[in-house]
């Protein structure tokens, strides 16, 4: 509590009572009325308080039961009340950049892929279109999965895997001879074509200007306008080189059922590979509460074993999603290339298609 005596001063026409700590303890007399001066004297009776440099009530109530007001008398044993202040202080350091994510992240995506084959085929003869000339031109919802280990923005391995499958029964409207199968027109057949591949890339983002560290092998350059209030990037742009590898299996069997005739064969390659790629990400914190960020990217590349010709192709577009920090949804398009030969059969051509699927993070 505080122990200091009442004391009062009178300043344009305004008499102060340092009897009470709070504003109602002001006591003003009627030599002016003022607006002004009324305004005046509240603000420096609120500083006053907030300083808790006015005695409390209790020292007020004392001193009137006294009978009057008296100056305080100057003495060296008083002093004045120390400042307090409940405000805390605190060091704000300017953020120069978005803060960069070097947490090792571990994604799961699965996909359902609306495919369908486009491909030329031949097996010791003629060459027949697959999805024209076989019939095999459905569209069919195949499994589409990747996994991806991700850390220090720039660096990231990824696991892909894809099925097909597809059959069909038609009338033929072309002849020729596929294999043992002397196909005449008119012939009743029952086709079917399966394929599946698996294969691992290694993403490296070579340039990011947008971000803070715009290259993987370089310094940090201030990017104070590109902050969202999580601390990452608003947009982030990069640039990618890929490393990939990839398997390819496929097979298909040719049944002429007028003539009690089949045929088949099956296919496979491992094919190393290059490529590249893009990544556009918008940071949504701060524009849509229910989402966190929405990622465009879109890559491609080929590759071959310098064997007999064969070679794969693939290209993905699509968007991506998060909702959480662990979970998002993702839509898109493949392409899945691929020429496949030996034992007199061959197969170029390739399974493509809209995906839709789901991204977990860990």
């Amino acid at each position: 509590m505080w122990a200091h005596p009442r004391a009062w001063t009178e300043r344009d026409g305004v008499r102060w009572s340092f009897g009470g700590r709070y504003a109602h303890d002001v006591y003003w007399s009627s030599k002016s009325s003022t607006v002004s001066n009324l305004s005046q004297s509240t603000v420096a009776v609120a500083v006053l308080a907030l300083c808790n440099c006015i005695p409390g009530p209790q020292a007020h109530a004392q001193q009137e039961s006294q009978g009057g007001v008296q100056a305080p008398q100057a003495s060296s044993a008083t002093t004045a009340p120390a400042f307090k202040s409940d405000v805390t202080t605190m060091n704000s350091v300017p953020l120069l950049g978005p803060k960069e994510d070097s947490a090792l992240h571990i994604d799961f995506a699965p996909a359902v892929w609306a495919a369908r084959v486009r491909a030329d085929s031949a097996l010791g003869g003629p060459t027949f279109s697959v999805d024209g000339d076989l019939g095999l031109n459905g569209y069919e919802a195949a499994f589409n999965g990747e996994l991806a280990i991700s850390w220090d923005e720039f660096w990231r391995v990824q696991l892909t895997g894809w099925t097909f499958s597809t059959d069909a029964s038609i009338t033929s409207t072309v002849s020729g001879a596929f294999g043992s199968v002397n196909i005449d027109v008119g012939d009743r057949l029952s086709n079917s074509f399966a394929a599946a591949s698996a294969g691992g890339e290694f993403n490296a983002t070579l340039w990011r200007p947008f971000s803070t560290r715009q290259f993987p092998w370089g310094g940090s350059t201030p990017q104070p306008g590109n902050i969202a209030s999580d601390g990452r990037p608003i947009v982030d742009f990069g640039i990618q080189a890929i490393g990939a590898v990839r398997w390819y299996s496929a097979s298909m069997t040719v049944n002429d059922l007028t003539a009690g005739t089949s045929a088949s064969w099956s296919l496979g390659a491992v094919m190393p590979g290059i490529g590249g790629g893009i990544e556009f990400d918008f940071n949504m914190v701060d524009r849509v509460s229910w989402l966190r960020s929405v990622r465009f990217e879109a890559a491609g590349g080929t590759g071959s074993n310098f064997t007999n010709g064969q070679y794969f192709i693939f290209a993905r577009a699509g968007l991506r999603a998060m909702f959480t920090e662990q979970i998002g949804g993702e839509f898109g398009y493949r392409l899945e290339d691929f020429n496949l030969s030996g034992n007199g059969a061959s197969f170029d051509g390739g399974v493509q298609g809209l995906y839709v699927g789901i991204d977990v993070r860990f």
